[in-house]
């Protein structure tokens, strides 16, 4: 059986034990609330990316700018370090 609180100590007083308790019971609620913001967090951030893409004859090509009212930032990285483009050239 799964036991939230540790049992009794022997030799241990009951205010003892109930400061144990109180503290154990913080521990998991706190834990709880912060799980179940993170949790939260992730579900309404999810849904808010946006993926687009363009392409010209068949090929994928960066997009540089986006027209938007909104002033946002995107950050990306050219993992091949610019070795797909000079292939494409050769």
């Amino acid at each position: 059986m799964f036991r939230i609180f540790p049992p009794r100590q022997e030799g241990q007083s009951g205010e003892e034990y109930a400061r144990q308790k109180l503290i154990t019971g913080v521990r998991y609620g706190v834990f709880l609330l912060a799980a179940f913001a993170l949790l939260r967090g992730v579900l309404v951030t999810a849904g808010a990316g946006i993926t687009v893409s363009n392409s010209v004859d068949g090929r994928e090509l960066p997009i540089y700018c986006v027209d938007t009212p909104e002033k946002k930032i995107a950050l990306s990285f050219d993992a091949a370090w610019g070795n797909a483009l000079l292939m494409e050239h050769r």
